[in-house]
């Protein structure tokens, strides 16, 4: 081969070699186009390489997943469970119509002859149990909620994570589609080159492998888009409904935060924890009314007897009051302290794990942020100038095709770290915004 071209005319091989001069300096401005920029916005959108005109914006798919998820669906209805519960604990003890014939002989039927009764008894809660009871009905309602609440939150937060999953995978899609089209340009220029003898055959393979990588790179990311998509509508709870990709972007400045506001925002605003601490109350208004049960209802009747026999009409009047000799509700006052220590030792659990995992989010949150800032203003700035410098530098021939593949291997990587890192961070200003119960904005 190196015979060969050495017997071409020189005016050939120049020829080429300006053919191949202008291949380069015609991809050079899309090129250039992802490398330049020193701030990175990192948007779902894309011009060239847009899935399709429908769109999921983050409003739009909060707003759906308040409506259709089915987990805050079933907290609602617990809530609507627990109204009918408080509705019911208020209601009285209906009275007791008793009507009794008695004495009646065998051989003539009938009430001629007969002691006939009626009487109603109505029992009488004692003790102050029946507004025991409505308090824990209404603290139950106000328990049920608070955990309503903290399933909107979760749900809220999944929903966010969801769509910055969408939107990382989007730009992730978009930037390997760009380098699929960069590779595509390099094969085409090293196979003109190569037709003109500049080159050896193994530069072309070499572009062609490097195209096959970058085309199963596209299909990666296409399939990881569409499973990002599935898991967002799966939160929204609408599965079986399509869209083909998502409408906004990540934060890329997010402030510093305080673990100490954190903190306090969590113990006020928390409602999980709330609905914890409910607990504690509905335990030892519980206990207290076990302990009222050892207090016997009464009974209280009423009636008219009419004696047939003598032809008398007379009034029934009575009073029934259990001797609590034997049962004295022990077990369930004995059960009622279990509870209440238990639902202590639940509120001390919920407050530690919560605590727990702001504290790790708060850290992970202050490491991720130094890598999206250090990368930002230092890693993708270097990464672009070399890209610039190799860049033009190939098209003067200073340097060689190894030298453009490399830099443009290290600057797509860089980027896709950088796109990692921002979703990262995304992942968890939505975590700590759901334990604080706060918005973190951008600076």
């Amino acid at each position: 081969m190196d015979m060969h071209v050495g017997f071409k005319p020189r005016l050939q091989r120049y020829r080429f070699s300006f053919v191949c001069i202008v291949c380069v300096c015609a991809y050079l401005p899309c090129f250039w186009s992802i490398a330049i920029g020193k701030d990175f916005s990192v948007k779902a959108e894309d011009k060239d390489y847009q899935l399709s005109n429908k769109k999921m914006s983050i409003e739009e798919a909060m707003r759906t997943a308040i409506e259709k998820n089915p987990q805050l669906q079933s907290t609602s209805d617990q809530v609507d469970a627990a109204i009918g519960a408080l509705r019911q604990s208020r209601l009285y003890p209906n009275p007791v119509l008793e009507l009794l014939a008695e004495e009646i002989p065998s051989n003539e039927i009938g009430l001629n002859q007969s002691q006939n009764l009626v009487a109603i008894t109505q029992p009488i809660i004692t003790g102050g149990k029946r507004g025991l009871g409505i308090k824990v009905s209404e603290k139950a309602k106000e328990k049920n909620e608070l955990e309503r609440d903290a399933v909107l939150l979760h749900v809220m937060a999944d929903t966010k994570k969801a769509f910055y999953k969408a939107v990382a995978d989007q730009e992730g899609l978009t930037i390997a589609k760009k380098v699929e089209e960069i590779a595509k340009i390099l094969y085409e220029s090293e196979k003109l080159r190569f037709d003109a003898g500049e080159v050896a055959i193994t530069n072309v393979l070499r572009a062609e492998v490097e195209l096959s990588k970058a085309r199963n790179t596209v299909s990666s990311a296409e399939g990881n888009l569409q499973n990002s998509i599935k898991g967002l509508q799966t939160v929204m709870g609408i599965p079986e409904e399509t869209f083909d990709g998502v409408m906004g972007k990540l934060l890329t400045k997010p402030g510093e935060l305080s673990l100490h506001e954190l903190e306090l925002n969590m113990k006020s605003n928390q409602p999980f924890l709330k609905a914890s601490k409910k607990g504690i109350e509905i335990a030892e208004t519980q206990l207290t009314l076990e302990k009222r049960q050892a207090i016997p209802d009464i009974n209280l009747l009423a009636g008219y007897k009419r004696l047939a026999l003598d032809n008398i009409d007379t009034v029934q009047l009575g009073i029934e009051i259990p001797a609590p000799f034997f049962n004295r509700n022990q077990g369930n006052i004995q059960k009622g302290k279990a509870l209440s220590r238990k639902a202590k030792s639940e509120n001390l659990s919920v407050y530690n794990e919560m605590l727990f995992q702001l504290k790790r989010d708060f850290n992970s949150y202050n490491v991720e942020r130094k890598r999206v800032i250090e990368y930002r203003d230092k890693i993708l700035p270097k990464a672009e100038e070399s890209l610039k410098l190799i860049t033009r530098g190939y098209k003067e021939g200073e340097f060689d095709y190894i030298d453009l593949l490399d830099v443009q291997r290290t600057w797509a990587e860089t980027r896709i770290s950088y796109i990692e890192s921002l979703k990262n961070l995304n992942l968890l200003i939505a975590d700590i915004e759901r334990l604080a119960v706060t918005k973190i904005r951008e600076q």
